[in-house]
């Protein structure tokens, strides 16, 4: 069988696609990944076949302001209760669907024009993608959405989130023959299931499995070596020979309480390229002053060298801070560590919810941040008690550990094959 997956942007959105597709080769079925131009060295690094559709113009993938930095309270619960929002909160809704739909129109010449050559008899798309949808519905094959960690499935192409289709996405489907009310036929969820919220879309549970584009042959980074019982060097900071680390002094640890032998470890990972804001700077530095070892991945390293990807660092670590993006807290879940979430968008403050709401983490809108220097250095000083309280208070790393378990109970993406192939007939 002939699988086409489609996505618009890597990272992210390309992760937890990769699985899902080595499972279907491994079965003996081929895939190819539709991908814009500028995306196409991220799925070769992942030992898959990319297949390049054109170019997104930046005008098209920049996120207006109002859905980079949404303003007033919003319900925890607002995908599901859409009727509770402002007629300002769905305008910001209404701009993300209408950018997806941009990016959608951008990318649907390039991607039926391949699919009805190749003529693939499914198509995987991430969740934001919905030119996978437009293809799938050109072609008359089925459609699946693969989630990326979202506690939703977020149905930003509709009207209100319950209507209609949004008017640019129906004329996109019928340029191309489809029907307007389309939808995938299955969604693959990677979110634990107590992170999640209701939905009448059908869904199928898998679990997260990270992928960094490495061989699994490769050495194991410090933190992980260090959890396994090797040492990267006796008094050596992990990643950086040579550096001494702290070391326990049996007394105190962070925030006045009892320390276990060896350093109090956290992560902190950031995705934006300018890095994390001031108050989140500040918080660090007074970590690292009470003892605190800060582990930097993404662009929180700020010019020093990385840690490692995200889920080789986490078992070494007591505790996450991070925007609340669906890999992060994913990866998290599974190695079973608490979370503080600083969330600049509305997925991300979804998300951080939800950890607050199941007990294993704390969260707080990134817009609620004084951005003046006085006013940040405020700030990190509450994120920094808050951090503490994360890694004194017990009840947080009880339920850290009971989500790494309920990840770790979904099945995986052999599953999932069997489930996907199934939706094209008997003769799979």
């Amino acid at each position: 069988m002939r699988v086409l997956f489609t996505t618009w942007a890597s990272g992210a959105h390309l992760v937890p696609m990769v699985p899902l597709a080595r499972a279907l080769i491994e079965a003996g079925h081929q895939v190819r990944v539709a991908v814009p131009s500028e995306c196409a060295a991220a799925v070769a690094r992942t030992g898959l076949v990319p297949v390049q559709i054109g170019a997104l113009p930046m005008a098209v993938v920049r996120a207006p302001d109002a859905v980079r930095r949404p303003r007033g309270i919003w319900p925890t619960d607002w995908p599901v209760r859409p009727t509770a929002l402002t007629p300002e909160q769905h305008g910001v809704l209404r701009a993300c669907g209408d950018r997806q739909v941009r990016i959608a129109e951008a990318m649907a010449q390039g991607l039926v024009a391949f699919a009805r050559c190749w003529q693939p008899e499914l198509v995987v798309h991430d969740a934001g993608a919905y030119a996978g949808t437009v293809a799938a519905g050109a072609l008359g094959v089925p459609a699946v959405g693969q989630l990326w960690g979202s506690a939703a499935v977020l149905r930003l192409d509709r009207q209100r989130l319950e209507g209609p289709p949004l008017p640019g996405y129906a004329r996109l489907m019928r340029r191309y023959g489809a029907d307007p009310a389309r939808e995938p036929d299955l969604w693959l969820d990677p979110c634990p299931p107590s992170l999640a919220l209701p939905s009448r879309a059908r869904r199928l549970p898998v679990r997260f499995v990270p992928h960094d584009g490495t061989s699994p042959d490769e050495t194991p980074s410090p933190y992980e070596a260090r959890r396994a019982g090797r040492h990267p060097g006796r008094h050596e900071h992990p990643g950086h020979p040579g550096r001494p680390v702290a070391a326990s002094n049996g007394r105190h640890g962070p925030g006045g309480g009892p320390r276990r032998s060896g350093p109090v470890r956290v992560c902190v990972a950031w995705d934006d390229a300018s890095g994390p804001p001031d108050a989140v700077r500040a918080a660090l530095w007074a970590a690292e002053a009470r003892g605190v070892e800060v582990v930097r991945v993404g662009s929180a390293a700020e010019g020093r060298p990385p840690a490692g990807p995200l889920h080789r660092v986490l078992p070494g670590c007591r505790a996450l801070l991070h925007q609340g993006g669906g890999a992060a807290v994913l990866a998290a879940a599974m190695a079973g560590v608490p979370q503080l979430v600083v969330a600049p968008r509305l997925e991300h403050q979804l998300n951080g919810a939800r950890l607050a709401r199941a007990g294993a983490g704390m969260y707080l809108p990134a817009d609620a941040l004084d951005a003046t220097r006085p006013g940040a250095r405020a700030a990190g000083a509450r994120l920094a008690l808050d951090l503490f309280t994360l890694l004194e208070q017990p009840s947080y790393a009880a339920a850290a550990h009971a989500l790494r378990r309920e990840a770790l109970a979904m099945p995986g993406p052999d599953k999932a094959v069997r489930a996907v192939t199934r939706l094209t007939g008997p003769a799979v």
